[in-house]
């Protein structure tokens, strides 16, 4: 740790701001004020596991190299073990990259890199090194040792003279000689033992290290060394140095990825067909799901007969109909709830937003939507239904969506395109770390990404659309823009038909939609918008509080040029003469008495307001209040009613006993923890320059 913070405070205010913007959990509150307590969280086994995930393959693998060789590694000697020339640009890069992240820094004439080994416990599949070994010998087999290596003891303690004892071992020139003087057998054993893979092996689930081998000569010399398990076991600086010839994995190289070229103006045109239907499937699916809340499985998630349902209903098909609802719920535009799932008030403010602002809500949604609908079924799934999302599964899907659209940008100039068959590989080189954490799905991950991608204007004909690229470079102006320019401004305006239809050939405004959907019954939403007007969706409007004549003179104001056919008028106004002929008003119940003089004053007592009676015939009065409740205000009136049930015999009232009510639990709070709030890198550098 005091290695890396004396680096640290080398470094100047700029080179501090991004390390720490590059390294973000370093920079969370309260932050850290001291370069030693920086390096304490960039040492942290959890902070490094997440630089190494913004680590491509060949940074990684000279990482790796990195961490086997350990402290004081030279790029030379790096170059040697990789089978690269020393001043390979490639290892350059890597370990520019790795030193950017503090992952390595410059140490003794080389790169400290000892503490890497939470991060490759056995790097290039080796063992423990001769430090852990060596710890737990006693002091007279140290002594032994350093005498056969011709290295002074006097004046060290302990650790001092397992350093220059590990320090003779990594030279492997010091070891090749050692082992030159071995009897033959005893050589070819070595050497086997330095190719064999050191990684831990268990029985019945426990684990008991590394196979030990009986080898007295090497032992005597330091060549193998008794671990806490009881066996001895080769330091990893001896195998690396007995490993004739061998050169560790270095791939600098992306897999390639073949493209075919493409019109960008055909995918540019492909991409705003795509975002067209998506915005108009949304309204689609909504309008189903206002007839009331969508029931739930039991068991969490929305099954698949539910979804062909809604599918059916709004015209879509079922891919589409997947996508947009997982769309709509992982936007906050449903909610779900014991009755099932119904949209959200935020759907109201979705809906009146512009649709390049629709758009690109719905691509933020996306980005970090915890599913991937569109995915090829896993074979290993129970079922295939909609809304069952998993924690582990957003990470994953989060950070693949970036990085599958970052890749496909670098790769395709404009102009080019290809397809999903190859593009895992490439992925899988450029983040090993989190494809690997997709593992066996990663490429119906990738398939699922690439068919959600096109849907949502993202992609088109296999290649980055302008959209795309915009939205990489973070430039939110421009990005607006270009979603403008995918889409037709919303119409304001529709055409009326006289066979009663209504067109809308474009995207309908937030006010035109509303109106229509109120007053005709939706046909198509797919290419021009069509609404059909009939006897019982002018009795819908109607019925919602608007008048015959409001109701004609807002289909006027947008009738393409004012027109209005004249058999649209009739309807209204034919519908209008008929309705309310037949009025319909709510009753709790009903009081029936012979007396009829009771039943007056029963009405005009001031007591019995609340029950807002009224009278139905001589003998009959109404309440809007329940029987229970009108029982018992006229029982408190100093009445003696009788409550009847409804084939008119006696109603049997038995007292209720009263119990307590149970206890409330308490909310799990477990998934209540606030996210951790992040400093200013540029603050916490001048915070650390300030207390050098």
């Amino acid at each position: 740790m005091q290695s890396l913070a004396a680096h640290l405070r080398s470094l100047t205010e700029e080179q501090l701001a991004s390390l720490v913007a590059k390294r973000r959990d370093a920079t969370i509150v309260p932050a850290p004020k001291t370069a030693d307590q920086l390096a304490v969280r960039l040492l942290h086994p959890s902070s490094m596991a997440a630089a190494c995930a913004l680590l491509t393959l060949p940074q990684l693998q000279v990482g790796e190299a990195a961490a086997a060789v350990g402290d004081g590694c030279t790029t030379a000697r790096l170059a040697t073990l990789l089978g690269v020339p020393e001043g390979d640009a490639d290892l350059a890069a890597a370990l520019r990259r790795l030193t950017e992240l503090a992952l390595i820094w410059p140490y003794a004439d080389g790169f400290a890199a000892a503490h890497l080994s939470p991060m490759w416990p056995h790097p290039l599949n080796l063992g423990p090194g001769a430090a852990e070994l060596l710890v737990a010998r006693k002091m007279t087999e140290l002594r032994r040792l350093a005498k056969v290596y011709g290295i002074p003891v006097t004046g060290r303690g302990k650790d001092e003279l397992i350093v220059a004892l590990v320090g003779w071992l990594a030279r492997p020139e010091n070891v090749r000689r050692l082992v030159a003087q071995a009897p033959a057998d005893v050589r070819a054993r070595l050497a086997a033992l330095a190719l064999r893979p050191a990684q831990p092996f268990d029985v019945g689930g426990i684990m008991v290290g590394s196979a030990g081998v009986a080898l007295p000569w090497a032992a005597e010399r330091g060549l193998v060394v008794g671990s806490a398990w009881g066996v001895e076991e080769m330091p990893r600086e001896v195998a690396l140095a007995l490993r004739e010839g061998y050169t560790a994995a270095f791939d600098p190289q992306p897999p390639a990825v073949p493209t075919t070229p493409v019109e960008p103006e055909d995918a540019e045109r492909e991409a705003a067909a795509a975002a067209s239907q998506i915005l108009a499937a949304i309204p689609a699916i909504a309008g189903t799901m206002s007839g009331g809340p969508v029931p739930l499985l039991k068991t969490g998630g929305l099954g698949v007969r539910e979804l062909r349902r809604i599918a059916k209903s709004s015209g879509q098909d079922e891919d589409p109909a997947r996508l947009t609802i997982e769309l709509l719920a992982a936007g906050g535009l449903t909610e779900a709830s014991d009755t099932g799932l119904a949209l959200s008030m935020a759907y109201d403010e979705f809906a009146a937003a512009e649709p390049a602002d629709q758009l690109l809500d719905i691509v933020d949604t996306w980005l970090a939507m915890p599913a991937c609908p569109l995915a090829p079924a896993d074979s290993a799934a129970v079922s295939s239904r909609v809304l069952y999302w998993d924690e582990g599964e957003e990470m994953i899907l989060t950070g693949l969506r970036a990085l599958t659209l970052r890749t496909l940008a670098d790769v395709l100039p404009e102009g080019h395109a290809t397809d999903p068959g190859t593009l895992a590989d490439r992925l899988a080189w450029q983040s090993p770390v989190l494809t690997g954490q997709a593992d066996e799905d990663l490429r119906r991950y990738v398939t699922g990404i690439w068919r959600e991608a096109h849907r949502l204007g993202l992609l088109a004909h296999g290649t980055a659309t302008r959209l795309c690229r915009s939205l990489l470079t973070g430039d939110a102006d421009a990005t607006h823009r270009h979603a403008q320019a995918m889409l037709p401004q919303s119409r304001g305006t529709a055409l009326l038909q006289n066979d009663l239809t209504a067109v809308v050939t474009g995207t309908p405004s937030a006010n035109l939609l509303a109106l229509l959907d109120s007053a005709a019954a939706p046909e198509s939403r797919s290419g021009a918008w069509t609404w059909r007007f009939s006897p019982a969706s002018i009795r819908g409007a109607l019925d919602a509080g608007s008048t015959p004549a409001d109701l004609l003179a807002r289909i006027i104001e947008v009738a393409e040029g004012g027109h209005v056919p004249q058999t649209l008028t009739y309807l209204i106004n034919d519908v209008a003469r008929r309705y309310g002929r037949v009025q319909v008003r709510p009753a709790g119940c009903c009081l029936r008495s012979d007396d009829e003089t009771l039943l007056t004053e029963i009405l005009n007592t001031r007591s019995l307001q609340a029950l807002h009676l009224v009278r139905l015939a001589p003998t009959v009065l109404a309440s809007v209040k329940s029987q229970a409740e009108t029982l018992a205000a006229l029982r408190a009136a100093g009445h003696a009613p009788a409550g009847l049930r409804l084939d008119g015999s006696p109603a049997i009232e038995l007292p209720q006993r009263r119990r307590a009510d149970p206890s409330p639990t308490e909310p799990d709070s477990g998934d209540m923890l606030p996210l951790p709030r992040l400093s200013d890198p540029a603050d916490v550098a001048r915070a650390l320059l300030a207390n050098r």
